[in-house]
């Protein structure tokens, strides 16, 4: 085997040197066991590679997912509810065809004054 171009799920020299310096450390960092430590890294990432290989291979097997461990996707289009309307302020309908002037109360003139002498209720009776 070239060791430039490693199979894919075989680990490299550089990955097997890193583990092999971390169980070395984690053991206590006992002198003259390299080979041990070695062989063991090599063993831990061949391994590993090989769970990762057979659970990739099992996803595959199973395509599409199972609808329990995904959601069905649909091609429809999602319909998201209506943000609500502002309610309009309520008016009131007059009928068309009066001609009624309304006027709002804050501009109604003031009451005159029920006691009006009677030359004035005959001028106002004339208009």
């Amino acid at each position: 085997m070239n060791q430039l171009n490693p199979a894919p799920n075989e680990p490299t020299h550089d990955e097997i040197a890193l583990h092999a310096f971390l169980i070395w450390e984690k053991e206590g960092r006992q002198p003259g066991r390299e080979q041990t430590y070695w062989l063991q890294a090599e063993a831990l990432l061949r391994q590993t590679r090989q769970q990762q290989a057979e659970q990739a291979a099992k996803a595959a097997r199973t395509w599409p997912p199972q609808a329990a461990a995904a959601p069905k996707l649909s091609t429809a289009r999602a319909i998201t509810p209506a943000a609500p309307k502002a309610a309009a302020p309520k008016t009131t309908k007059l009928a068309a065809s009066r001609d009624v002037a309304v006027k709002p109360a804050s501009a109604a003139k003031p009451a005159r004054k029920a006691a009006a002498s009677a030359p004035a209720r005959k001028a106002l009776a004339r208009n």
